[in-house]
């Protein structure tokens, strides 16, 4: 009969630290976000055709990521440009089709290559990244902001 309400207790014990860690997570100034994977070491050049445009939820929720398939020579590879609302109040835009030239810092998430635009070229320059890798769009220490 012990062993039963020990279990029960442990249980609750375990749910109780997993939501209290994972709202004091939420609640911390310091956000996990895709820039801090950016690696200047990483840096490279890819071209190729974008075959399709998605949006992807932002890591502030309340906007999208602009994400660009690229086919390139070396395969498909995803560029993570820009949150929606900074590409439009500038004037960016992106379309299937389009022939552009991407340098940026290549990463792997889940075993899949994503480039952190630093700058895409085809009919015209979108400059999205600084050298260190901080987002145009960065306000003060916080990247998420725009």
């Amino acid at each position: 009969m012990k062993k039963p309400v020990f279990l029960c207790f442990a249980a609750i014990g375990l749910l109780s630290l997993i939501f209290s860690v994972s709202s004091s997570w939420a609640q911390s100034s310091r956000r996990l976000h895709y820039s801090t994977l950016f690696n200047p070491g990483t840096v490279g050049t890819v071209s190729g055709e974008v075959v399709r445009v998605e949006q992807t939820p932002a890591g502030n929720g309340k906007d999208y990521c602009i994400h660009a398939l690229l086919k390139t020579s070396q395969g498909a590879v995803t560029a993570i440009l820009a949150p929606q609302s900074y590409m439009a109040k500038h004037g960016l835009a992106i379309n299937s089709k389009d022939r552009v030239t991407v340098i940026g810092s290549l990463i792997s998430v889940l075993n899949k290559p994503f480039l952190l635009t630093m700058e895409v070229s085809g009919d015209h320059t979108m400059k999205l990244r600084e050298a260190g890798g901080r987002p145009a769009w960065a306000v003060g220490d916080d990247w998420h902001i725009h």
